[in-house]
Formats: structure tokens, C-alpha cells, sequence
């Protein structure tokens, strides 16, 4: 299968070779995230980039970080009530690196049940870089980097500060959801200010056939921030924090479960240099902190009770410098520091004595983990065709533990390293400027958490998790091809890819013999899997209003060990529909309708249960007036289809069918 891609990455280069003409219009959003150039559009980077903006989530009728991932191709999420987390090419959890403004979000997510803590309403835009992306941005992108980039008052040239913003009502009527939005801005030539907020409730979603148990959301999440500027020198302040109470999708005979006031908050401080002669084009220094407070409350019965509680301290700090030695190399160099801390606590009350041992123990012993990375990558502009991407990196990762009394599987302190280097090359042939043919091989690294390695207990029922000290990191080896072509009359993307890993963590039932309540689930190796698959994008302007459009994957996760199929793997997915733009009366409209059709997923992995094949159908209206005011109304799964999404934890252990119809209404004025 590798030898077929890398065949078909030369022969598709070089058959492109005597198309190269030149071309006046430039398409596609700019990504920062890909390559660090902010000249470079997204569909002229050397790997495969979907660019998301608030104007798109709006347009979408987009409220939730789950439905940005769902309408991306190759891009879906796992869920578990109000928890979503992005599975890239069918890698999750710590295998997808997620940025915030370019800076790690701290967050550790195995498992399924864990909310990702950024609401849409603060995002401007999400860069979505499909397969490894390790040497900029370091250990744990080996399937894909997502990077939310947050709101904030634009510059202008007035030297005096004008005042801009926005405020916004929604409305869903599935889990009678209710938000509330705003954010004010003051812009001027040097000083920018801004600060915002939203304020989201909603009850449990319902399926067509019930209620799904805990699957409300209750909380808000301000923002704000500034920066100043003083020549080619910048300063910038952000700060965020989420809060909220998340219920966790549970068996219908519970009497809760559910994260108590969980609180996420993200503060970093970015001094910047910018040029646009000389060696030196850029420098930046970023430092952040984040604090993340979890606390689980689990209730099967009246009589029983398990209260968990787990903080998390990351402090980072980046520094990078882009050289341009002359117009062949845009040099990209710099370095990565990292230390988390975290600790935990458990309390077990009413449970028999196999299970209730485990009060007072905590799910963690008191850990920490650091890092340092450097790496340097070189963007080369051979001709005017042609032009290459190769960077290199090295990361060296300490994870430590303090242990904890019996009987805490480790009762003494111990720690582990992992180091490796990372590395990629990617080509990409420019047919014109709007069209381009890309290929790419990268090398990826992650090293394992400190739940892989230190958690231990009771999760989400009388068995046990138990980490694994002495886990090997993960090693990827990703190859992709694309082709993007716009031409007046449609735009269409194709892509393949083949991602080999070594070392793959997993989560293994040791001893499935055992009564439930001594059964062990531990992180462990796989020798070897491979993921492989292909994603399409393509739109048909039938007319200046009307075009029609598709977008669909197909992927493959096999284990190499056992031959079997690998754990929460998408289904084959396909979206389509037709989109409708006009002009009328001071105001934009834009009609839409889709439908989404999922095969039947029977490739399963074990522990897993097959899950049938569906298709659903939505209508969306987006509106713009001139004097500010938008608003959308969107018809999701308009025939109240019964489905089961594959990634959901609500399904797969708990046979839960998906949300039920669900009808939104978004009104917003910007001024």
C-alpha cells in the first residue's frame, strides 16, 4: 500500500509537469497554521488545510465545537453528552494537537467524556491541518493539528479608538438551548482592546425515541485581551476562562454524572517583531499559563457516590524567528518549552469493598511532565511552478511520578523520557494560481500522557483503568497526495493518504476471564497499525446564485498485530446538497439543503458493536441586512431520523440513538 501512494505521488508530479501557466486570481483562505507564512493560502500549502471562519459558522448555523469538525472532510468527532473531541483521519484524543492562538491547550482527553473548553461564539476562525504537523508545533500531532484562533479588536489607521462589536440571541429547540453573546472592541492605529462573553444553557438532547441521559450544558466562558504597537514592536495580552457544569452521557437508571463546575482558564502575554525587509522578517516570544480544574460527580443510586477531582497547572513558553535570506528560503526556527503538574483526588462512598478500596486513593499520584523542542523548517520557492517545504525537529519529553501510598499500583517516585526526531518534506506543483497538485511524507512523534502512564481505578464502571509506566512513544510515518483545482465553473479537492504507526497506544482488556469488577483495561502497544483512506471537496457554480456541492471520506484503520480493525474509526461519510445566494432588498440570502449519508460501519474493533448505515437531511437560511443585523434558522435532521453515530460513547456502551430533529435560530447585530 506505501510503495502504490509514493508511486503515485511521482507519477501524478510529474505528469503535472507541462501544465504550469500563469493566472491572476488567487482563491482560498490564509492559513498561518500549515507553514507559519502568512502570504501562503490554504490551498497552495503542502499538506491537506481546511480553514473555517465565523462568517462560514455563522453562514452553517454552526453552535457547537462538534458540528465544526462534523462539516469537514476527514474531520469528525467523538462525543459523550456535552464532550466533543476531533478525530482527524481517525486519530483522537492526544494524537490530534489542539492550539488555541498557536499555544497547546492543555487538556487531558482519553477516554471519551472530556470537553474540549472553547465555545464557538469566541472563535474568528479554525485552521485544521489534516495528518502529522509535529515539526512545528511538536510531540502529539501525528494525526492532525487543530488551531482555534480566538476573537479580537482589529487594528485600524485611526489614531483615535473606535468602538465596534457585536451581540447575539440563539435558540435550539432540541435541548431547549439557550445562548446569549457579546463582545465590544475599541480599534485604533496602535492600541486595541477588547472583551466578550457568552452564556449557554441547554437540557438533555433528545433522540427520536428518548431522552439522552445527561447530556446538558450549563455554564459560559468570557474573554478578552489587547495588544499595543510601537513601530515594527507588538505586545499582546489574551486571557479566557470556561466554566460550567457538563453533564456526561450515562445509563438511564443513574441519578447523576456529570463535571461540577468545571473550570478552564488560558492567560498568554506575546511580544512580536515584524519586517518586511531584511534577514530578520519575524520574531515572537509567547508565554502562557493555563489552569484546569476538573470535578466529577457520579451517582449510580442514592447510596453510592464517586467524587473525583483532577487539576491540572501547564506553563509554556515559545520562541520564533522566520529568516529570509534571499527570495529561494523562508526559514521558520525556534523552540518549545513545557511543564504540567497535576493532581488528584477520589472519594468512593456506598461501593462493596473490591470497588470502595479505591476511596482516598487518587486516579493520579501527584505527576508531572516537561518538555523542550527545537526545530527549524525551510520553505524553498525553486521556480515559479515549483516549490518545497522540508523541516526538521527534535523533542525530548520527561514524565515523572511521585507514587502514592497502596494500593496505588506505584508506591514510590519514578520517571521516564522520551526523545525523537521528527520530519517532513512536501512538495507542491502549481499548475496555476489556482490550481496545484501536492505531496508530502512526514515523520511524527508523541509521547504518552500522564493518564497512559499513571491513571488507576475505576472509570466509567466497575472495571478498572491502569496506566502503563513503562509505555513506548508513538511513531508515525504519514504519506499524502492532493490535487486542488477552481476553475470559473467549480472547485474540487482530492486527496489520499497512508499514515504507518508504530507503538500505537491503545486501551487493552488484560484479563477478560476475571469478574467485571477485577477486570483491568491498561494502555498498552500495538506493534504496528496503519491508517489509510482519501477525502474529496468539490462545488459546481451552476449560475452567479445556484451550485451544487460534495464532500466525502473513506478511511481504513487495521492492526497490524491481530489483523483486526482499530477502535473509532469513522464510518465512510459522505455530505451533499444545494446552496442557493441572492441579493434582495439590502439583504444577502443564502439558502441551503443537504443531507448526510454514513455507511454502515462493520469494521469494528474490539470491544466496539457495528453500527448501521444512515443518512439525514437539514435546511439551513442565512440572512445579512445591511445595517448589521444577521440571522440564521437551520432545520437540522429535518425528518427526525433514529441514527447512531459510530464515535459516540452514548451508543457504543450505552445504545443511545443520536440528536432527534433539532431546529436553531441565531440572531446577531454587529456594530
Amino acid at each position: 500500500m506505501r510503495k502504490k501512494i509514493y508511486l503515485s505521488m511521482a507519477t501524478a508530479i510529474l505528469l503535472a509537469n507541462p501544465l504550469c501557466a500563469d493566472e491572476s486570481v488567487e482563491l482560498g483562505e490564509v492559513s498561518v497554521t500549515a507553514t507559519q507564512n502568512p502570504q501562503l493560502k490554504a490551498t497552495q500549502a503542502p499538506v491537506s488545510v481546511a480553514v473555517i471562519s465565523s462568517d462560514t459558522m455563522q453562514q452553517q448555523g454552526v453552535t457547537t465545537t462538534k458540528e465544526i469538525f462534523e462539516q469537514t472532510s476527514g474531520v469528525d468527532a467523538k462525543s459523550a453528552g456535552g464532550s466533543v473531541m476531533p478525530v482527524i483521519r481517525g486519530l483522537s484524543d492526544e494524537q490530534v494537537l489542539i492550539l488555541v492562538n498557536g499555544v497547546r491547550l492543555s487538556d487531558e482527553r482519553p477516554g471519551g467524556n472530556h470537553i474540549l473548553s472553547i465555545d464557538p461564539a469566541q472563535i474568528e476562525k479554525v485552521e485544521i491541518v489534516k495528518g502529522s504537523g509535529s515539526v512545528l508545533y511538536g510531540a502529539g500531532a501525528i494525526g492532525g493539528v487543530v488551531n482555534i484562533i480566538t476573537k479580537k479588536s482589529v487594528q485600524t489607521e485611526d489614531d483615535n479608538l473606535t468602538v465596534s462589536g457585536e451581540v447575539g440571541l440563539g435558540y435550539g429547540s432540541n435541548s431547549n438551548e439557550k445562548r446569549a453573546k457579546g463582545q465590544i472592541n475599541l480599534s485604533g492605529k496602535n492600541l486595541n482592546l477588547y472583551l466578550g462573553g457568552i452564556k449557554r444553557k441547554s437540557d438533555d438532547i433528545k433522540s427520536p425515541e428518548e431522552d439522552v441521559k445527561f447530556s446538558f450544558y450549563d455554564g459560559y466562558t468570557v474573554w478578552g485581551g489587547g495588544d499595543y504597537t510601537m513601530g515594527d514592536w507588538s505586545i499582546a495580552l489574551n486571557i479566557w476562562q470556561n466554566r460550567a457544569d457538563i453533564g456526561i452521557t450515562a445509563p438511564r437508571d443513574f441519578v447523576s454524572d456529570y463535571y461540577k463546575d468545571e473550570t478552564h482558564t488560558m492567560g498568554d502575554t506575546k511580544i512580536a517583531y515584524r519586517s518586511d525587509t531584511g534577514l530578520l522578517r519575524k520574531f515572537s516570544l509567547v508565554a502562557s499559563h493555563q489552569e484546569h480544574n476538573r470535578h466529577r460527580i457520579r451517582q449510580p443510586d442514592e447510596n453510592k457516590l464517586t467524587d473525583i477531582k483532577v487539576d491540572k497547572d501547564t506553563s509554556t513558553l515559545r520562541g520564533q524567528w522566520v529568516l529570509v535570506p534571499n527570495d529561494m528560503h523562508r526559514v521558520t526556527t525556534g523552540f518549545d518549552l513545557f511543564d504540567e503538574d497535576l493532581t488528584s483526588s477520589r472519594i468512593m462512598n456506598g461501593y462493596p469493598p473490591v470497588i470502595g478500596k479505591f476511596s482516598g486513593v487518587p486516579v493520579i499520584s501527584p505527576s508531572s511532565r516537561d518538555g523542550i523542542g527545537v526545530f527549524m523548517q525551510d520553505a524553498i520557492t525553486l521556480s515559479e511552478c515549483w516549490s518545497m517545504t522540508a523541516g526538521v525537529r527534535y523533542d525530548s519529553i520527561e514524565t515523572k511520578t511521585d507514587g502514592a501510598p497502596e494500593p496505588f499500583f506505584i508506591t514510590s517516585p519514578q520517571s521516564d523520557r522520551d526523545s525523537a526526531m521528527s520530519g517532513e518534506i512536501g512538495v507542491v506543483y502549481h499548475i496555476n494560481k489556482k490550481s496545484n497538485i501536492y505531496a508530502n511524507i512526514s515523520r511524527a512523534f508523541r509521547a504518552p500522557t500522564l493518564i497512559e502512564r499513571y491513571y488507576f481505578g475505576p472509570h466509567d464502571g466497575p472495571s478498572q483503568d491502569r496506566g502503563n509506566p513503562n509505555l513506548d512513544p508513538e511513531i508515525s510515518l504519514n504519506s499524502d497526495i492532493g490535487v486542488r483545482i477552481a476553475t470559473d465553473d467549480y472547485r474540487a479537492s482530492f486527496s489520499l493518504y497512508y499514515n504507518s504507526i508504530d507503538d500505537l497506544i491503545r486501551k487493552i482488556l488484560t484479563n477478560p476471564t476475571d469478574p467485571v469488577s477485577e477486570q483491568i483495561y491498561q494502555y498498552q502497544n500495538i506493534t504496528n497499525a496503519k491508517i489509510y483512506g482519501g477525502e474529496l471537496d468539490f462545488s459546481y457554480f451552476i449560475s452567479d446564485t445556484l451550485s451544487l456541492f460534495v464532500s466525502g471520506s473513506f478511511i481504513k484503520g487495521e492492526d497490524d498485530d491481530t489483523g483486526g480493525a482499530l477502535t473509532a474509526i469513522p464510518a465512510n461519510k459522505a455530505r451533499y446538497g444545494v446552496n442557493y445566494e441572492t441579493y434582495w432588498s439590502d439583504m444577502d440570502i443564502n439558502l441551503e439543503l443537504s443531507a448526510t449519508s454514513a455507511a454502515r460501519q462493520d469494521e469494528i474493533g474490539v470491544g466496539e458493536k457495528e453500527t448501521p448505515g444512515y443518512t439525514t437531511v437539514d435546511f439551513k437560511t442565512y440572512l445579512i441586512h445591511s445595517n448589521g443585523i444577521n440571522a440564521s434558522l437551520s432545520f437540522e435532521n429535518i425528518l427526525d431520523k433514529k441514527y447512531y453515530d459510530h464515535l459516540s460513547y452514548g451508543w457504543q456502551q450505552l445504545n443511545y440513538a443520536a440528536m432527534g430533529r433539532n431546529i436553531k435560530f441565531e440572531l446577531n447585530y454587529k456594530f
